[in-house]
C-alpha cells in the first residue's frame, strides 16, 4: 500500500529528517523516535530526495542550510515531482532573516520553525500536520 494514500494517519508516522549538522540531526532522530515516530535521517539534499521517493515518508523535516546545496533546491524538487509532491515539508532552520518564512510558504512548506525548536514541540506540530493531510486525502 502506498503510504501517502493512507486514509488514516499512521500510528508511527515515518519522518525523513534532513540536516547537515550531525548533532542536530541525531537529536531530532533520537527524540522523534522516542516520541512515537519512525525516523530516518540524511545529511544532504541528494540523499534526501532519493530517500523521499524510495521510502515515501509521511512528512519531511529539513534545514535550509545543507552541505553542497540548500533546502530550497530540495523543496523545489520534492514539490515538482508527482511521486513526492503530496508529502508535507516542514522547515526547521536557523535562518531567521526577514522574508525566509514567506518564501517557505510560497515554495509549499507546510510549516516553518526557527531553531532552537524543541523536539516535543516539533512532534506535536508534525502529528497535527499528518492528521490534516490524512483527513484531506480521505475526503478527496
Amino acid at each position: 500500500m502506498d503510504r501517502r494514500r493512507a486514509r488514516n494517519a499512521p500510528s508511527r508516522p515515518l519522518v525523513l529528517i534532513i540536516d547537515g549538522h550531525d548533532d542536530t540531526r541525531d537529536l531530532y532522530l533520537e527524540a522523534l523516535s522516542g516520541l512515537g515516530f519512525e525516523a530516518i535521517a540524511v545529511d544532504d539534499d541528494a540523499h534526501a530526495y532519493e530517500r523521499a521517493w524510495e521510502s515515501c515518508p509521511d512528512i519531511i523535516v529539513t534545514e535550509l542550510t545543507l552541505p553542497h546545496s540548500d533546502g530550497w533546491h530540495l523543496l523545489q524538487r520534492v514539490k515538482s515531482d508527482p511521486r513526492t509532491r503530496s508529502i508535507p515539508v516542514v522547515v526547521v532552520t536557523g535562518q531567521a532573516a526577514p522574508g525566509v518564512r514567506e518564501r517557505a510558504e510560497r515554495e509549499g512548506c507546510a510549516a516553518f520553525f526557527v531553531k532552537p525548536c524543541l523536539p516535543d514541540d516539533l512532534a506535536i506540530q508534525l502529528r497535527q500536520l499528518i492528521e490534516r493531510t490524512a483527513h484531506a486525502t480521505a475526503s478527496s
